[in-house]
């Protein structure tokens, strides 16, 4: 039984006639049976998704065995007709291992024909349809898809009467009320072997949106773990609190790319706006700003003086320089010591064959500031955060990533001054970066306001509900202020939602370690190992909590791994002096808290309050340490 519809399907120069079941190019029938508009119509109907073959099979021959090979015969002969090539997929493309997708832009109308023989009498009053909520539907630009009411108003003859115009009312959009949104990362359909470009194009269209201040925009940490084949779009709303996402598929031959691009409301799945680039690679800023743009126009979301300017703004128009510019964000994105030092190097490459480029030399900075007393001694990594910040903001000094760059750097260098004015400067620039918002929370626990950074750490999580990074530095200062219940709760949401990251486990380690519970501390200090063998950090705790324990023995061969790693990576001073501390040995832990004066830790603006070290707090040698360290009076 042939499928039902009586609508008008209008895609380049084709139109798919549901009420006659024609296909026209141009007004020209184009002949096909009817298995195969069938095929065509469900495509079309189901543009929105990918329809798996299966669906396909049981929607086009229900009740039937039918062999996949009919069903890759409809869409071959289907190609053909619509005048793809081998390789090409202008109109269905195929998604390896689940199915097809129409990927053409569609207008829809509702097809009215004259009973007349060969006659077609018909009037199309196009209207933009909003919903009743605050989301419209604003496709209002030419080559984007529109939905469209066909209405016939006169029509001659004996049996008619007539046709009155139909159409919904019009709701007024909310555009002063905040949008959420996500990006997902574009989904490669063919294996051009550049794992990097979905995920960095989507971190281009974040960067931009960001500066949208009534655009609540997911950071890229937010939208990693949906960069596989398998998304399920509505879960992916769900989990990332939004009311929008935007999604889409790319393809590259060579070089010119396609992106198939649609911004779906989270409550419903319905397509707000959706459009397919076909461009020259190297006009990919294009599409970027292109993306950008309608994507606020969709929202109904107006632009604020000199918003459009940032959502504009090109930062390199150099391909490599932003080719390496994503190689590095996404290797930064892995956390890995590997991943850190080859994003250190993306980035320099980046700023070899571009040296204005801005964007760039805040990613270095930030890369080098993530590595420093980890990755990196910090006398090494920061003075070379510092100096990328500065670069950036020589030749773009409203770029809030590189005023909170900057910022964290100097915290890290103890210029606690310095760093609360770049976060002010930062924050009030672009409050949708969770970044940001990480540094400015480590420096208020520095400062001892202990209570504001966790207000900061919670409306940060507003902006990315489920930010690693936040999420992991939320109990630090309930850490700091002895409230471990408190740390070892916010330690175990951050767990449940990232189950497969090291660092809450390490967090909620040490908050049970603080209260004595050492078999628990134990155990999740070694989940954390397992994450993150390279974590002296987490071996540090481990090592502490065998010591406060008594096990002496396990204490001693941490101890020994730990120095052993130290003739191939960095090891932090701090984290030695700690596991000293635990074994009662004050002169050695001293020692090595001096030599972490001298690498210029972080970890040594926090150090009088560090519940490790509590039973040197009396000790003047401590006290002199603390003094040099100059850190200000705590509330």
């Amino acid at each position: 039984m042939p499928i039902e519809t009586n609508e008008l399907y209008e895609f380049g120069p084709f139109r798919a006639d549901g009420l006659r079941r024609l296909l026209l190019r141009d007004g020209q029938p184009v002949p096909l049976t009817s298995r195969v508009f069938d095929t065509l119509l469900v495509l079309i109907q189901n543009r929105d998704r990918v329809l798996t073959k299966d669906d396909l099979l049981k929607t086009i021959w229900p009740g039937t065995f039918v062999e996949e090979a009919n069903l890759a015969q409809n869409v071959s002969v289907l190609r053909r007709a619509l005048g793809e090539i081998p390789g090409e997929h202008r109109y269905i493309a195929t998604v390896p291992g689940r199915g097809y997708r129409f990927v053409a832009d569609v207008v829809t109308t509702v097809a009215a024909h004259q009973p007349e023989v060969g006659m077609e009498r018909r009037t199309t009053a196009e209207l933009v349809v909003e919903e009743e909520s605050t989301w419209p539907l604003a496709w209002q630009r030419p080559g984007a898809r529109r939905l469209t009411v066909a209405a016939i108003l006169l029509s001659v003859g004996l049996a008619w009467a007539g046709w009155h115009l139909w159409k919904r009312p019009l709701s007024t959009p909310d555009v002063t009320a905040a949008r959420s949104i996500a990006v997902l990362p574009f989904h490669q359909l063919d294996d051009a072997g550049d794992k990097a470009l979905g995920l960095g194009l989507a971190d281009a269209v974040i960067t931009k949106l960001s500066n949208i201040r009534r655009l609540v925009v997911r950071p890229t940490n937010a939208i990693l773990k949906y960069g596989g084949d398998s998304v399920n779009a509505r879960a992916a709303a769900g989990e990332l609190d939004v009311e929008a996402l935007l999604e889409g598929t790319l393809q590259k031959s060579r070089d010119r790319i396609r992106l198939n691009v649609q911004l779906v409301r989270a409550a419903d799945q319905r397509p707000l706006w959706a459009e397919t680039f076909d461009a020259a690679f190297t006009d990919i800023f294009t599409v970027e700003d292109a993306i950008s743009e309608k994507v606020a126009q969709a929202l109904a979301v107006k632009l604020a003086e000199g918003e459009k300017q940032r959502v504009d703004k090109r930062y390199t128009a150099n391909l490599d320089a932003y080719r390496y510019y994503l190689e590095g964000r996404f290797s930064g994105f892995q956390f890995t010591p590997d991943g850190l030092q080859r994003s250190i190097g993306y980035f320099g490459r980046a700023i070899a064959i571009d040296p204005s480029y801005a964007l760039a030399y805040s990613g270095l900075a930030d890369a080098y500031t993530t590595a420093s007393d980890w990755v990196l001694p910090p006398r090494e990594a920061m003075p070379k955060a510092e100096a990328a910040a500065r670069r950036a903001l020589a030749y773009d000094d409203a770029l809030a990533e590189a005023y909170g760059a900057l910022a964290h750097a100097q915290l890290h260098e103890w210029k606690l001054a310095e760093a609360r004015k770049g976060f002010a400067r930062a924050l009030a620039l672009n409050p949708n970066i969770t970044s940001i918002y990480f540094a400015y929370g480590e420096y208020l626990a520095a400062a001892g306001k202990q209570d504001e950074a966790i207000a900061e750490f919670r409306g940060a999580l507003k902006i990315d509900p489920l930010s690693a990074e936040i999420m992991l530095m939320l109990p630090f200062p309930m850490y700091l202020k002895g409230d471990y219940h408190a740390a070892e709760a916010a330690g175990a949401t951050a767990i449940q939602a990232h189950p497969d990251f090291w660092a809450p486990y390490m967090g909620r380690g040490y908050a049970y370690l603080a209260e004595g519970r050492f078999p628990e501390s134990i155990a999740d200090f070694e989940r954390g190992r397992a994450l993150n063998p390279k974590a002296t950090i987490n071996l540090s705790g481990l090592a502490a909590a065998h010591a406060r324990a008594g096990h002496r023995k396990e204490t001693l061969d941490l101890l020994a791994r730990m120095q052993q790693m130290a003739l191939r990576q960095y090891v932090a001073p701090f984290d030695i002096a700690v596991v000293y501390a635990a074994l009662g040995d004050t002169g050695r832990a001293l020692d090595w808290l001096d030599k972490a004066y001298q690498d210029q830790s972080e970890m040594l603006l926090f150090m009088d309050i560090y519940p490790p070290l509590t039973e040197l707090r009396g000790n003047p040698r401590f006290r002199n340490l603390v003094q040099r360290v100059g850190v200000p009076r705590r509330n």
